[in-house]
């Protein structure tokens, strides 16, 4: 009897950064990307989703189409979309996006903007391509 695959197509999975992996500098990506270890730097995925899991220890500047964070982050995050901050999460820094979902329980340290948000797109772009 053939077995059938659960899994959704390899396109439709996130790639995944393991919690034993350490990047400091620059991930520039073109699909959807789950965060389980340390990054330090910048991270741009401006049209995809970006999921900073719970084991995640993130100090950078995060450009994406949405950001969900549920571990600890620190530095610039730009959502084009929606920015996603979850019961567990530890958030410090900047953080703008047309919309923000606050759950119970989180910890925010944030100046937060949600109507200039094309303008920092455009910086965290020009940033990026420096």
């Amino acid at each position: 009897m053939p077995t059938v695959s659960t899994l959704p197509p390899a396109d439709a999975r996130p790639s995944v950064l393991g919690s034993t992996v350490v990047i400091t500098g620059t991930i520039t990506t073109e699909e959807d990307l789950e965060v389980h270890g340390t990054l330090r730097g910048q991270l741009a995925a401006p049209a995809h989703c970006v999921r900073l899991e719970g084991d995640a220890r993130v100090d950078a500047d995060v450009l994406a189409r949405d950001i969900t964070v549920l571990g600890q982050a620190s530095g610039k995050f730009t959502a084009t979309e929606i920015i996603d901050i979850r019961a567990t999460a530890r958030l410090q820094g900047h953080i703008a996006a047309p919309r923000l979902v606050l759950e119970e329980g989180a910890v925010v340290n944030a100046k937060v903007e949600t109507r200039s948000v094309d303008a920092a797109v455009r910086v965290a772009q020009y940033r990026k391509q420096r």
